[in-house]
């Protein structure tokens, strides 16, 4: 399955669910739901760009604990 990078939202999505979009730098992929957004009420997009917000930093803290997990299991040598 092909996948691309959404530069609106941050993930990679596959191709089916994309659109190439042209920008002042290029073309760029943005997935459906991202741009499908655009067309509601400037209210609903701030709530979903908040949960996108809230979605991206608990992935980011996961990834942080995991990485320091696997840090100070290699300090004590239980790696």
């Amino acid at each position: 399955m092909r996948t691309a990078y959404c530069y609106h939202c941050g993930k990679s999505h596959p191709i089916e669910l994309m659109r190439q979009l042209a920008t002042g730098t290029g073309k760029r992929w943005r997935c459906i739901k991202s741009i499908e957004a655009t067309k509601v009420s400037r209210e609903t997009r701030d709530a979903y760009g908040r949960k996108i917000t809230e979605i991206n930093q608990i992935d980011n803290e996961h990834r942080a604990r995991f990485a320091a997990a696997i840090a100070n299991s290699r300090r004590s040598g239980i790696a």
